[in-house]
């Protein structure tokens, strides 16, 4: 309708006015191209053009009062006709000149219900639906086979562990989303706690033998102590020659007994981390050469060559003097226990603006390739050369890792060097003040 009532606002002058017939003979063209049937009505009720009837129409007129009808509820007749009413506005004098009437049967103004509609929307519905159950029920499989049962799994695992089993391995397998990498996580958890307690273990047990080492060390020169004591007492010592060797034996077991316990005592206060260290600044040249002296007459007496310093460098330095003490004599003792009669012991000094390096060098068996590791560890105990006896060769394990602990606390450091059958030199480096 929209075409035509174009056409009749455009030529509405010619058309109902004028009632030119080339303009209905158009507007009877443009009807039929639409399928439409109209009536033209002035607005005095003058019927001037109607597209279903042929011949001319002479002045027929309609009641505007009861047949003109814009509402379309209101326009259908007793023949199943609607006949609705659109107002015709002249463009070339902007007024209302008259009204076009459009019938159409009731069956096209109106489509008839499609039954159809609502079974295909109850179906895709119910489609959807369906679909909906079936996404949900997979996303429950799939949360409960990615999330619960690898949680749970990990909660059995955290169990073991709180029981003190760390042996059970962690692996979830599948793709490696979040809870597998967790899990992988929770697994180097495991197995660093594992090693852990293998470590404390070992490291209780070995205290346990440290205990029971020390213990029957100490009660062999205790043991030789008191025999000579006794022996003393009840006059075997016919003159004072032996009355001084029998003194010397007690100073040597009871200098032996000493080192066990200065020994236990320095692993008794690393293990609670309160090792005792009281720096002092002092020139170093006095300090080392009472450390040297007697180290060197040890030497000696044990039937090795002792080659001393040429000059011992007299630089400030911040050391506690005991402490300094005990790491030569380990260094020391550590040397005789590796080394034969004839073989030769020296220490050496060095120095930089900032450092006092303290060289040891002993021309003993060396170090071999497969203790060089483990050396500074706790209760590690090389294996003796074949040449020592037994005596010379004992010990606690403790020396070396007592001597790394103390130059630490010092600020400094301490480094080595050793070749099988060539020897061994100990580097110990010190800050200067």
């Amino acid at each position: 309708m929209s075409e035509v009532m174009f056409y009749l606002d455009q030529h509405a002058t010619r058309t109902l006015l004028a009632d030119d017939p080339n303009a209905n003979s158009r507007l009877v063209q443009l009807c039929r191209q639409n399928g439409l049937q109209m009536r033209l009505v002035r607005l005095d009720g003058t019927v001037v053009f109607d597209s279903s009837s042929s011949s001319p129409i002479v002045n027929p007129a309609i009641d505007l009062k009861y047949d003109l009808h814009y509402d379309l509820h209101e326009a259908r007749d007793e023949h199943d006709q609607f006949s609705i009413a659109f107002p015709v506005v002249s463009e070339s004098i902007g007024q209302q000149v008259g009204n076009a009437i459009f019938s159409v049967p009731a069956s096209e103004a109106f489509a008839s219900p499609n039954r159809t509609a609502p079974l295909v929307a109850y179906l895709t519905m119910l489609g959807s639906v369906l679909m909906l159950i079936v996404l949900l029920v997979w996303a429950v499989i799939q949360f409960r086979r990615r999330i619960l049962l690898p949680v749970g799994q990990l909660k059995l695992h955290a169990e073991a562990i709180v029981r003190g089993r760390f042996e059970e391995k962690i692996n979830l397998g599948g793709r490696p989303d979040e809870i597998v990498l967790f899990a992988a996580s929770f697994d180097l958890m495991r197995a660093e706690i594992l090693h852990l307690n293998h470590q404390r273990k070992m490291q209780s047990q070995e205290s346990k033998e440290l205990i029971s080492n020390i213990s029957h060390d100490i009660k062999t020169p205790l043991t030789i102590v008191k025999a000579y004591i006794d022996a003393i007492r009840e006059g075997a010592c016919a003159d004072e020659e032996t009355i001084m060797d029998y003194l010397g034996v007690m100073q040597v077991n009871t200098d032996k007994i000493v080192r066990l316990v200065d020994d236990l005592l320095i692993h008794a206060l690393r293990e609670s981390g309160r090792i005792s260290i009281e720096l002092r600044e002092q020139y170093s040249g006095e300090v080392l050469s009472s450390i040297i002296e007697p180290l060197a007459h040890v030497v000696r007496t044990n039937g090795m060559e002792f080659i001393g310093p040429s000059f011992i460098p007299n630089v400030l330095i911040s050391v506690d003097t005991v402490r300094l003490e005990q790491v030569f004599s380990n260094l020391i003792t550590n040397a005789l226990k590796h080394t034969t009669i004839g073989d030769t012991i020296r220490i050496s000094f060095d120095h930089t603006p900032e450092n006092l390096t303290i060289v040891i060098t002993d021309t003993g068996q060396g170090i071999s390739p497969h203790d060089m590791p483990f050396i500074f560890d706790r209760y590690f105990k090389g294996k003796p050369s074949e040449s020592h006896s037994a005596s010379r060769a004992e010990g606690t394990g403790l020396g070396l890792s007592i001597c790394k602990t103390i130059i630490e606390a010092h600020g400094g450091s301490i480094s080595f060097k050793s070749a099988k059958g060539e020897g061994t030199t100990f580097y110990l480096t010190l800050p200067l003040s």
